[in-house]
């Protein structure tokens, strides 16, 4: 799995960021949350996911142009 960074409010023209791949769902579900409580919350920028290795991160400005 992958742990990624997207922004909170959903703006297409922000990239996601790659946090670590290559980790065990367990781990990465509790990266992923500890992440959340400590950097995230409702008026955080960013919002901390453990996704699927087959995932694709959004590129931002890029996916437009």
């Amino acid at each position: 799995m992958k742990i990624i960074s997207k922004d909170n409010f959903a703006s297409e023209n922000v990239a996601d960021s790659l946090v670590a791949e290559n980790v065990h769902e367990y781990y990465a579900k509790e990266i992923a949350e500890f992440l959340q409580k400590k950097h995230g919350g409702d008026n955080a920028s960013r919002y901390y996911e453990a996704v699927g290795d087959d995932y694709v991160l959004w590129r931002g400005m890029e996916e437009f142009v």
